[in-house]
């Protein structure tokens, strides 16, 4: 993942070098379709991967192997790409997509978590004995600098998006305060200042 570049993710049997890769080449002007391909091209166990990419200007794409576990497969929606290997099958993926679409007019990190969580309601990972439990969920946003607003995860846990709402609902109005004190040090609250301002702020919403 890149500011102003794209964003790109391979897994089932994933090659992390796929990763940097295909970020480099959407940097040089690569559209995704032009980028996937190349990743594609120079694996010879491609087949035993999961790609997907969406590039600066919204173009998504992926690629489904056909030697993964099953079901594996992808949707591509609107600047959107829901994919896995291991669900219960496509009504999982579509669900993602729409859910994603759905919660367009809130923040890209609600869009996200909205979208884990239609997946897990349409049934989630499965395996040959049924549904399986969750065991990670992650959240990694960026914006347009060169760092990353939100990056949370939560891992061993048998109910990961749940515990990844709760810390995202934590952090998110921290935000802009981690962000005010780079930018203005001399003037910044103090940790103690701004956890006081957030509590009064939550409690007058509560109220």
């Amino acid at each position: 993942m890149r500011a102003n570049t794209g964003v790109t993710l391979t897994q089932g049997f994933p090659n992390p070098r796929n990763n940097y890769l295909a970020i480099n080449l959407l940097a040089q002007g690569y559209t995704a379709r032009q980028a996937l391909a190349e990743l594609i091209g120079d694996d010879r166990d491609s087949e035993y991967r999961q790609i997907a990419m969406v590039d600066r200007d919204n173009n998504a794409v992926a690629h489904t192997g056909t030697d993964l576990r099953k079901w594996a497969g992808h949707r591509i929606g609107k600047a959107c790409v829901a994919f896995g290997d291991g669900l219960a099958g496509q009504q999982v993926v579509d669900a993602m997509a729409a859910g994603f679409e759905a919660a367009s007019q809130t923040d890209l990190d609600e869009q996200l978590l909205a979208a884990l969580e239609a997946g897990r309601a349409a049934g989630g990972l499965a395996g040959a004995k049924g549904r399986l439990p969750e065991r990670s969920a992650a959240l990694i946003v960026w914006g347009n600098r060169t760092h990353n607003e939100l990056d949370l995860r939560v891992d061993l846990h048998d109910r990961a998006i749940d515990d990844l709402w709760r810390i995202h609902a934590d952090y998110k109005p921290t935000i802009a305060y981690y962000d005010e004190r780079a930018r203005n040090p001399r003037n910044a609250l103090s940790g103690v200042e701004f956890a006081d301002k957030l509590k009064n702020r939550q409690q007058k919403e509560t109220a």
